[in-house]
């Protein structure tokens, strides 16, 4: 990470946490409103279905290359982590939050054990064996919502998911 964007980085999550009415005006001002919620109806009881994780926070394998942080326009891309990995396989990059704990701990941004545990107890079917992960923060979201959401979805298609749990980050 170049030394301008870890000063971004730090004055964004200060501006953020001193001022978070202003920051919400300017991080969400490019956004459209939605007056009703968003609605999704599956298709069998949650017990039954097949579960993926989501998450905004920047996650990925630390084998796998980095989110492009020092991308001013933000990294649109995703990562596939499967649910074999372990939490020492995990790594964060993002810049407007704070990756600290989540490097330590990453099921603070990645919940995947206790998605294994609601499996076994039976509430959920089962976890996919493909979960994503994104980096949040995007002021533009064109290229998300116009190729990284449609690639995310036909990969949960082709996977059988019937449901997706997002983390946001």
């Amino acid at each position: 990470m170049k030394m301008k964007t870890k000063i971004k980085s730090k004055m964004s999550r200060t501006f953020s946490g001193n001022f978070t009415g202003a920051y919400k005006k300017f991080t969400m001002s490019h956004m459209k409103e939605h007056t009703s919620p968003a609605e999704a109806i599956l298709s069998k009881p949650l017990n039954e279905c097949k579960v993926a994780l989501v998450s905004t926070a920047g996650i990925h394998l630390k084998r796998d290359e980095p989110f492009e942080v020092d991308n001013p326009a933000g990294d649109h891309t995703f990562r596939i982590v499967p649910s074999d990995v372990t939490e020492q396989d995990l790594t964060v990059t993002h810049i407007y939050i704070d990756t600290k704990f989540a490097k330590s701990d990453p099921t603070i941004v990645f919940p995947l054990p206790q998605l294994k545990q609601a499996a076994a107890d039976g509430k959920i079917g089962s976890l996919s064996s493909i979960n994503i992960g994104l980096n949040g923060g995007i002021l533009d979201t064109a290229l998300v919502e116009q190729e990284s959401i449609p690639k995310v979805v036909e990969l949960f298609l082709n996977e059988g998911i019937g449901a997706a749990l997002l983390v946001p980050g």
